[in-house]
């Protein structure tokens, strides 16, 4: 049995090989332990026409990757009409009874046990429409073949802030956690993981590393967990661990986790640089968002990661339907009197599953485009996702052009 994964148009990012989808390799490497053949076959570099053959299509959507995606899977079915094509990913879980027929196969949730049933069913010629999982995966035994995919996915260039390089051999990802307990109302997480983080074990994550450094040499990570300092004696666990390893990576983490004991530990176990969502720098707008922290806090937390030699990253969310001119003045006014070393700013989206999207009305919002893209950057057309109720899309869109004016005249929008 040969499965293809197909990856959709990625031009929205600044460089998608350097965010390569850790779910697909932890599924194909399950796939791979079962027999299966895996591929993946990447639309930004070939021609759909020239697929190779295989049993089965799959493919991980978001809310805007989706239409490509289906757009991408019926050109598959005319060319291999005996193929079956699936999807999961965040925006299958989250409008799973709203997809496409053309996916004959919907994974919803965690798909890393329900693709061996799927492979099983597949093998007896009955397969079902719906695979949900019904079982937390075990996370310390999941450990990805990276050999799966060609290097140049793997090994990307700096993650730093400024491209700062502590080691001249790549950097590449890894994830220590899954799930996070906030309830942020622009967040697919509570949906996806019903508000519970799940801990890998030290031991299988020093496996992982130690394997990393042996086979590319590579010494720099980009953790990907939304939060693994949740847990004061899992993260000592974890630094200890890493302390001896000689690595150096980049995490993120909320600021209401942010101790002097933890940092410390990060720093000394190899952190060179911690990104902290702010998302708007106004106690009134965090309020609406529910995102349970305060700008004092935020403050608090700079304050702290300041007294050691770890680059500070701050993200921020404009174009949501509370950005008002002040908002976007106090983003300013915090980045200056905080001294922030580097900014990443997204441009809001409410995915389907989040509060914002499902209870659009109570938060100002009338419509969500339908062609939207949440990165912003010099290469992307920078436009509001949303159309509000309250003011046009065009004094949005100035209201907007404050904040980003800024950030672009500071340096930070590549």
């Amino acid at each position: 049995m040969k499965i293809t994964f197909i990856i959709p148009d990625m031009s929205w990012l600044y460089d998608y090989k350097a965010q390569f989808s850790l779910g697909l390799l932890y599924i194909s490497t399950i796939l791979k332990e079962k027999g299966v053949e895996v591929s993946f076959y990447d639309t930004n570099e070939n021609d759909l026409k020239d697929i190779p053959k295989a049993d089965v299509y799959g493919f991980s959507v978001v809310f805007n990757t989706y239409d490509n995606c289906v757009d991408l899977a019926r050109q598959v079915k005319e060319l291999r009409p005996r193929s079956k094509i699936i999807v999961g990913g965040v925006h299958a879980t989250l409008n799973q009874y709203d997809i496409d027929p053309i996916f004959e196969s919907v994974f919803i949730g965690e798909a890393e046990n329900t693709i061996v049933k799927f492979v099983e069913d597949f093998e007896t010629g009955e397969f079902s429409e719906y695979y949900i999982d019904d079982k937390p995966v075990d996370l310390s035994n999941l450990i990805p073949d990276r050999k799966l995919i060609s290097d140049d996915y793997i090994r990307t260039g700096s993650i730093f802030t400024g491209d700062q390089q502590f080691d001249d051999h790549g950097s590449t990802a890894i994830m220590f956690t899954r799930g996070c307990p906030y309830k942020c109302t622009f967040c697919a997480s509570p949906r996806v993981y019903n508000r519970q983080i799940r801990f890998r074990d030290v031991a299988s994550i020093e496996k992982e590393i130690k394997g990393i450094i042996k086979d590319y040499g590579i010494r720099q990570f980009r953790i990907q967990d939304d939060t693994f300092t949740i847990k004061q004696d899992y993260l000592k666990e974890l630094c200890d661990m890493m302390k001896p390893l000689n690595i150096f990576y980049r995490c993120s983490t909320r600021v209401n986790h942010v101790t002097e004991e933890n940092i410390k530990n990060l720093y000394d176990s190899g952190c060179r640089e911690i990104g902290i969502g702010i998302e708007v720098a106004n106690d009134e707008a965090l309020k609406q968002l529910k995102k349970q922290i305060t700008v004092k806090q935020c403050e608090e937390a700079i304050r702290i990661i300041k007294k050691f030699d770890i680059t500070l990253r701050c993200f921020f969310m404009i174009g949501t339907p509370y950005d008002t001119e002040q908002t976007m003045q106090d983003n300013i006014d915090f980045i200056e009197r905080n001294d922030i070393d580097g900014i990443t700013c997204a441009n809001f989206i409410p995915f389907p599953g989040t509060e914002m999207y499902d209870k659009m009305e109570d938060h100002n919002i009338s419509l969500v485009k339908k062609n939207t893209c949440m990165n912003i950057a010099k290469h992307i057309e920078f436009t509001p996702n949303i159309i509000r109720d309250d003011i046009s899309e065009k004094d949005h869109l100035q209201i907007m052009k404050v904040f980003y004016n800024y950030i672009d005249k500071r340096g930070f929008i590549k």
